[in-house]
């Protein structure tokens, strides 16, 4: 039986016996899922989670994604072909859904022979990418999609019932130009260090229209990117090597620690402090420009001392005196 008539039809009862199904699994991806949290006041740690993966499946002219959960995930391999036996078709509407169970069963064999533009099309279906939507359009946006924005607005992590489980969501204000939207970050989403002022890219969200406007969430597929950025950065004071004590846990032959002007220290590399600083210093303030991205800590880090869950990373400055690197 064909996958395109497969998908295309479906059987009269539940209980129909569907015959052998002969495919190759082109692609296969990990898709680990938290299904058990823990709360305890303001921390959420997961406690189980699911070593799933996910498959692109072919019989040689059309293509199926399944998820293999974790009792299943083992029992294929990428490239190799098998006879399905106890497979089930779900969905109300075609084109339906292949699923596979515990009872599924998986037969080593013959090689199906897949096109270079399949294992292309393979790949998109594994990993599909979502349209960049401007935040003043993504109300009239069908279907998911892909939004940009500057962080204005962190919530706190709360403990929300989905169905039978408890997770954890977290809440962050994305803005564009003037326009703001509220983005609910969903389960594993809800734990990636989020700052203030930070511009993300957040793909495979989708939204809904309420009385308070656009409200936009998380999916399983959701990808959280920080894009670097341009800050401006007042320097106080150096600490030299001299000044570091012997005792310090601070890499002092390979950084250099310098204070702000907000009151913040920030950990560079050496070879961004030019040795003709020193003297500048001492005559005023120095002011950079910095391009930097957030990332949790360790590694070179600015830390504030009211919150050390995050920090910024410099692999770019120029000083105003028009030195640049």
């Amino acid at each position: 039986m064909a996958l395109r008539k497969l998908l295309g039809s479906k059987p009269e009862t539940p209980y129909a016996k569907l015959p052998p199904l002969h495919v190759v699994v082109l692609k296969l991806k990990d898709a680990p899922k938290v299904v058990a949290w823990d709360f305890k006041d303001t921390h959420v740690t997961p406690t189980c989670t699911k070593q799933n993966k996910i498959a692109v499946l072919s019989d040689g002219d059309s293509l199926t994604k399944i998820t293999l959960y974790e009792a299943m995930a083992s029992k294929v391999q990428e490239g190799h072909s098998y006879f399905m036996r106890g497979w089930t078709v779900t969905g109300s509407s075609a084109p339906y859904t292949l699923a596979v169970g515990t009872a599924t069963q998986f037969f080593r064999g013959s090689d199906i022979y897949c096109s270079e533009d399949l294992h292309n099309r393979a790949e998109t279906l594994l990993d599909p990418s979502t349209p960049l939507v401007d935040l003043r359009h993504c109300q009239q946006q069908q279907g998911l999609m892909s939004v940009q924005g500057e962080v204005a607005e962190v919530s706190s992590i709360r403990k929300v019932q989905s169905g039978r489980d408890a997770v954890p969501v977290k809440s962050i204000v994305l803005q564009q130009d003037n326009i703001k939207v509220t983005l609910s970050l969903w389960r594993e989403a809800a734990m990636q260090p989020i700052n203030v002022g930070e511009v993300l890219e957040v793909s495979h969200v989708k939204g809904r229209t309420t009385q308070y406007g656009i409200q936009m969430g998380t999916t399983n597929f959701t990808r959280i990117q920080k894009q670097q950025t341009l800050q401006q950065l007042t320097i106080l004071g150096v600490l030299t090597k001299d000044d570091v004590p012997s005792c310090s846990t601070t890499p002092a032959d390979t950084i250099i620690e310098v204070l702000l002007v907000t009151g913040s220290t920030l950990q560079i590399p050496e070879t961004l402090w030019d040795p003709a600083f020193d003297d500048l210093i001492l005559q005023a303030p120095l002011n950079v420009t910095a391009k930097v991205e957030a990332f949790p800590p360790p590694s070179y880090v600015a830390h504030s001392s009211a919150h050390r869950d995050g920090g910024i990373e410099l692999d770019y400055w120029s000083a105003e005196y028009g030195a640049s690197w």
